[in-house]
């Protein structure tokens, strides 16, 4: 790889006598010394460069980092014109890099002459007297510290020592301040003689690092907790949480004085709760502990149009956070109150000045604001018309019941020593919380309320909700008596639901039956269930809930068959015997509805799955197939025995195509007919093959005229097969309406991957007992592609497409739903067999994968970003579009894609070829010399023209293949490479795609990276399949920084869709999303 650009130091801006004085220091060979290390971190990789010249006699070191742009930085150089910039000895040392590539690093150069040697040798020799240096320094510093730590700790320790031995006690000693609102504590600490604290912030400061500090001529104190005595252990707590100091002043209302807030600690409605559950039990504090009942006083006076609330005296309460206080000389006294908040507010809007309430809402008032805080409001009432006595409740009861035309009924009542009262829609009673509550749950949600009852229809959802939580929220506060009825509707119903299911006359027969209800209300039950209502009323009169897991289980059953409850005759349903494998696991995986399997099914399934071992293959073919090959033809014929359908999705060159013809063969008839249909370019491979292996079949291809082609149809009893291709089907489907095959095979099956083409509505129509798909792609972009392949095997068997998309290729390929992919993979794998080179033939040479990653020159690169920036202007108005471009959108990938290749499939007026062409040919011209056959594929025959271009140059000999080579010649250039000297066969990737048997190529080069991963990989199995005695090297060739390497990566990303249920991936732009197609076009 290069680092720099060559002639590197022709661009970086150096003046002309620094560049020649450059060149001449590298000519003469003055650099003694090259040292290059390779650095890597989250924000790319670099390369930090030093390096010794020698120039006349004298030594300077010099070093720089380039980084990944190619970019000089970080420059030093001990010479005088070091400190300026890039001075001669760098320069030297650049040149000299431009002219080199690297394989590896570290990369190290150096010189062995005897000046270099000792300065090499002075100079370490000084590092290590620098580093003595450095560690006498270190030393003494740490002696010093380590001095100064023993002090301490003596001294800390002699404390500690006298403590023990005194037996003694440091105490603090509270000073307090009062100030109506607050308390302000001082302290002293003494052993015997008391001394002030001046600042309890550096009191705890030498606690915190166990300092020892003289307070006055008789006390010296070592800080620490243990020091103290436990009464003064618990201030030292409450001064470490709440003292918080300041730098002003308190002042002090009672005594009209300023004092040091860092001096004393304040306690205030922040920290009184803390302070009082502190010290609340303590006896030797001049300080009384009290809780007592809180009483307030308050007075309602009028005037014309408000009543007015006001404070009678002032109390100087601190509003704690859980309580009042009321802080006095000698005591505290805590006032516990229940809705403590609400009261607060309440007295707060009163302490300063009166509250006026319009007489309109003082019944509110009183309601919600006076009567839950009465017991602590000591009320002086001046009204003319007094607060008259009214009924409190001391307990309260709710009753339920269910009428017969589905209405459910509640009332409550508040109930004392003498009466009850009902509460609904009546306001002459005390409200309470309990009340509220449940007036608040009945009177809101009823449909309507009469003579103080709340009626609900069954109907709304609001009414269960009301049975199943409501009720129990209620219970919390009241006595709820609910009728038997109305219970039961609060209660899962169990369905006692049962499902068996037989075998006969090749279908499948599902019976649901029911200990509780006629199954021909299962229709209605459902229809209830879906839209979410709670109950269902049977024709019986009975109430059913439809909260059940019977009932999850059967609408889950039902929805993943794209069943409907019509579908059910008296209970019974008729289903494919296509679904037996399927349904069989999926009745497995019920835990609340009965199972029961009759034993025809058991028999089918044990059948099918033991029948591959007994199924006979012709035996011209025992020595012909494979092992695995083997298998694959039993199970195309134990699925030809059990009237079912599949897809042999071996990977390219494993020889899907004989195992059909040996399945052909073992099924063969006199009066059965069967057809392949592929692409034009395998019909001649078709009948190589049955002429090669077969000896019986029978078989005539359908091209050519029409004429000709028309009477091979109209006899097709006369043949065991029909060979036509996709293009010939198209044209002659109509000649086919009145005839029906034994079995239809289609070859490279994704032909018919989009429903909607021509191909997947005419091989639709066919008529056949028995179908197979040849794809070793099933899925190249998305799952509606397998969809359409089992809608030809096997139609409704992925039901509708609609349903398919909805039910699995969202959920899958949108939400990652692994459950559904679970589900989906279950309904697929029975009828799709995938083997793969690696799992099969263990003899098979590896398949080794190269990256080529190129660096575009400087030309090239500035010509890539010049149209790269241009593209990106053109997409993002396009992207703003509603209905975007996606052919303009990929006429401009393109053209990137070609300016990566080289640009003369852009421009004109550029003569040369490109980095990419030059190392292709490099690389072709290193494999020819070894004796390697090369398969090289573009996406462009235009980009082949100018590598075959080059190939004439250098005199190696190739053949091409586009999509203008006829069905004759192609086979002919194949079998010409496979046994002649031509070392390179340039092939266009989707002509050449499928096919071919290239066995002799033992490496295969995509020069351009193509959006279908898939195609790429049927591309080098041409190669890379039976027969292949060599190792297969693959390379493929990227322009580093480029919309292939974004293609590179775009591939890896996309690559797990379908190996969840077949292998291989595509990125087709017409699947990715704005967000992916923006991200091509990022530099």
């Amino acid at each position: 790889m290069r680092l720099l650009h060559r002639n590197e130091l022709d661009f970086i801006g150096l003046d002309i006598r620094t560049i020649n004085l450059s060149k001449r220091y590298f000519e003469s060979g003055a650099i003694q010394l090259l040292h290059i290390e390779e650095v890597e971190d989250p924000y790319g990789v670099y390369h930090d460069v030093s390096a010794v010249l020698e120039v006349h006699g004298h030594l300077n070191e010099c070093s720089f980092r380039i980084n990944d742009y190619m970019e000089i930085e970080n420059e030093q150089c001990d010479c005088p014109w070091g400190s300026y910039g890039i001075c001669a000895h760098i320069g030297a040392v650049i040149h000299m890099i431009s002219l080199m590539t690297f394989d590896a690093f570290p990369y190290h150069y150096q010189k062995t002459t005897s000046t270099l040697q000792k300065y090499l040798l002075d100079k370490e020799e000084k590092r290590k007297e620098a580093e003595l240096l450095r560690q006498k320094v270190i030393m003494k510093r740490r002696k010093n510290e380590s001095r100064k730590m023993i002090d301490q700790f003596q001294r800390s320790y002699q404390e500690r020592l006298n403590f023990i031995v005194k037996k003694e006690s440091y105490h603090l000693i509270p000073n307090f301040i009062f100030d109506e609102d607050r308390l302000l504590i001082g302290f002293q600490i003494a052993r015997d003689k008391p001394y002030i604290i001046k600042n309890l912030y550096t009191f705890i400061d030498n606690l915190d690092n166990h300092e020892t500090v003289r307070y006055g001529k008789f006390l010296e104190v070592y800080h620490d907790i243990n020091s103290f005595d436990e009464l003064s252990k618990k201030w030292i707590e409450l001064i470490k949480t709440e003292h918080r100091p300041q730098t002003s002043l308190y002042y002090t209302r009672m005594y009209e004085g300023y004092y040091d807030s860092n001096r004393y600690l304040k306690i205030d409605n922040e920290n009184v709760h803390k302070f009082f559950d502190l010290f609340k039990d303590e006896k030797e504090i001049d300080l009384t502990f009290l809780e007592e009942e809180f009483t307030y006083p308050i007075k309602i006076s009028e005037n014309e149009y408000s009543y007015i609330i006001s404070k009678q005296d002032s109390l100087d309460l601190i509003e704690g956070k859980d309580a009042y206080y009321l802080i006095s000389y000698d005591q505290i006294v805590r006032y516990p109150v229940e809705n403590y908040s609400n009261l607060k507010e309440f007295i707060s809007a009163i302490s300063l000045e009166p509250l006026y309430v319009d007489k309109d809402d003082f019944t509110s008032f009183e309601h919600y604001v006076l009567s839950p805080n009465k017991k602590y409001l000591d009320i002086k009432d001046e009204r003319e018309k007094k607060l008259v006595s009214v009924f409190i409740p001391k307990s309260f009861k709710v009753y339920g019941d269910l009428f017969d035309d589905d209405t459910v009924v509640f009332h409550a009542v508040g109930i004392d020593e003498k009466q009850e009262v009902e509460i609904i829609k009546n306001d002459h009673f005390q409200p309470s919380l309990q009340s509220d509550l449940i007036k608040t749950i009945l009177e809101n949600e009823a449909d309507y309320i009469e003579e103080h009852k709340a009626y609900f229809n069954l109907d709304r959802p609001e009414t269960f909700e009301l049975i199943l939580e409501g009720t129990k929220i209620l219970s919390q506060y009241c006595e709820v008596f609910v009728s038997e009825e109305l219970k039961k509707l609060g209660k899962s119903t169990k369905y006692n639901l049962h499902v068996g299911v037989s075998f006969e006359n090749n279908l499948l027969e599902v019976n649901l039956e029911s200990e509780d209800f006629d199954v021909n209300e299962v229709d209605a039950i459902l229809k209830a269930y879906h839209k979410k209502k709670k109950y269902f009323r049977l024709k019986s009169g009975l109430m059913i809930h439809l909260e059940s897991n019977e009932l999850d289980e059967l609408d889950s059953f039902m929805q993943e068959y794209d069943l409907k409850s019509k579908d059910f005759h008296d209970g019974k349903l008729v289903m494919d015997n296509y679904r037996a494998l399927s349904l069989d696991k999926r009745l497995d995986q019920m835990n609340f509805i009965k199972i029961t399997k009759d034993d025809s099914l058991s028999q089918y399934i044990k059948g099918f799955e033991n029948m591959s071992n007994q199924v006979e293959i012709d035996d011209q073919y025992n020595d012909v197939l494979r092992p695995y090959q083997k298998v694959g033809t039993r199970w195309l014929l134990t699925l030809y025995s059990y009237n079912l359908n599949g897809i042999l999705a071996d990977e390219m060159g494993l020889g899907k195509t004989l195992q059909v013809i040996a399945m052909l063969d073992s099924i063969r008839d006199k009066n059965k007919t069967s057809l392949v249909v592929c692409p034009a370019s395998l019909i001649y491979n078709w009948e190589d093959e049955i002429a090669k292996f077969s000896k019986t079949l029978n078989c005539i291809s359908i091209t050519g005229a029409k004429a000709k082609r028309t009477l091979g149809i109209q006899n097709y009893r006369d043949y065991d097969l029909l060979i036509t291709s996709y293009d010939y089907l198209r044209r002659d489907v109509d000649l086919y309406q009145d005839h029906e095959f034994e079995c239809i095979i289609l070859d490279e099956a994704q032909n018919i991957k989009n429903q909607k083409t021509k191909n997947a509505q005419f091989v639709k129509r066919l008529k056949a007992n028995h179908r197979i798909a040849l794809s070793g792609t099933p899925i190249e972009n998305s799952l509606a592609e397998l969809w359409s392949i089992f809608d030809f095997l096997m139609p409704g068997y992925l039901y509708s497409y609609h349903y398919f998309k909805q039910e699995y290729e969202i959920p899958i390929t949108l939400d990652e739903d692994e459950k559904t992919t679970k589900r989906l993979r279950n309904l697929v794998n029975p009828f799709i067999l995938r083997r793969t080179k690696k799992e099969v033939l263990k003899e098979l040479p590896d398949k080794v994968d190269h990256k080529y990653m190129l660096e575009f020159s400087a030309s090239e690169k500035k010509l890539y970003l010049a149209n790269l920036a241009m593209v990106n202007k053109e997409m993002q108005a396009k992207m703003k579009e509603v209905h975007f471009d996606r052919i303009a959108i990929l006429a401009m990938l393109t053209k990137l894609r070609q300016i990566c290749c080289d640009a003369r499939l852009v421009y004109d007026n550029i003569k040369e070829p490109s980095t990419k062409i030059n190392a292709t040919i490099s690389l072709i011209k290193t494999l020819t010399e070894n004796n390697k056959k090369i398969l090289l594929f573009s996406a462009f025959t235009s980009l082949l023209d100018l590598v075959s271009n080059q190939l004439d140059k250098e005199q190696i000999s190739y053949y091409m293949l586009t999509g203008s080579t006829n069905k004759e010649e192609r086979r002919k250039l194949v079998n010409n490479f496979n046994e002649d000297d031509t070392r390179v066969f340039l092939i266009s990737l989707k002509a050449g795609g499928t096919g071919l048997n290239l066995t002799s190529a033992e490496a295969v080069i995509h020069i351009d990276p193509w959006w279908n991963l898939s195609a790429q990989n049927q591309a080098t199995d041409r190669a890379h399949r039976i027969g292949q005695n060599a190792n297969v090297q693959v390379y493929r060739m990227i322009m580093r920084d480029s919309i292939e390497e974004k293609i590179l990566k775009m591939q890896e990303r996309k690559a797990n869709l379908a190996d969840s249920f077949v292998e291989g991936n595509d990125g087709s732009l017409s699947k990715m999303s704005k967000e992916e197609i923006l991200d091509l076009f990022k530099r």
